[in-house]
């Protein structure tokens, strides 16, 4: 079940986000291999309502369903606790995927461009107000470390391709409400596919 933004487009999210990974995967054309008993690690965040659901059902079930395959559950372990501050860094773990309308044509934004970080912060802007009730008026900036790192993504989906951008550190200057929103609920569209993972580096102030 999704949330739906106040914003002219109520545009709906799946406030949750995750990554799994692979210890002993192989990749071909068709996705990814993996052996009978190998492990993965999965992990999720999100919005404290749809984080609930996941874990009861976890607990519960001690398995999860992965495009029809059943996977035990052998270990649940929280997060190490984020210190969030209002400047902090990021390691961009899974693509930010971002596109608008063009000419009656989806078009992907690509993080040399202006336009990128406005719908980054646009994204941001209407995740916090689902959370917390109101809108955001503080401070937002973001800024890539070492533009020399970005590396593009594509990702299948059943409709085609979607196209990303990952592998490099992000500074994130906002109030610590909204740092929590970037860290927990992700960064960019598509969140509730895995896209726009964060892990916390460092922060200040």
């Amino acid at each position: 079940e999704g949330f739906r933004s106040n914003d002219e487009k109520k545009k709906k999210f799946k406030l949750i986000n995750f990554m799994m990974l692979f210890n002993n995967q192989k990749m071909d054309s068709k996705g990814i291999n993996i052996n009978k008993n190998d492990e993965i690690v999965l992990i999720i965040s999100g919005y404290k309502d749809p984080m609930n659901a996941i874990l009861q059902g976890l607990c519960i079930n001690n398995e999860i369903n992965l495009n029809n395959i059943i996977f035990k559950v052998v270990d649940i372990k929280n997060d190490r606790r984020v210190k969030f501050n209002k400047i902090n860094i990021y390691k961009v773990m899974t693509p930010i995927v971002e596109s608008i309308w063009e000419n009656g044509l989806v078009k992907f934004l690509n993080p040399y461009e202006p336009e990128y970080y406005d719908a980054i912060k646009q994204n941001l802007k209407r995740k916090y107000e689902i959370i917390y009730k109101k809108p955001y008026n503080g401070e937002l900036k973001l800024m890539i470390e070492n533009m020399l790192k970005i590396k593009k993504k594509s990702i299948r989906i059943k409709n085609g391709y979607i196209h990303g951008y990952s592998n490099f550190e992000i500074l994130v200057q906002c109030d610590k409400d909204m740092q929590k929103v970037a860290y927990y609920c992700g960064l960019g569209q598509n969140s509730s596919m895995g896209i726009g993972l964060l892990n916390y580096i460092t922060g200040g102030e």
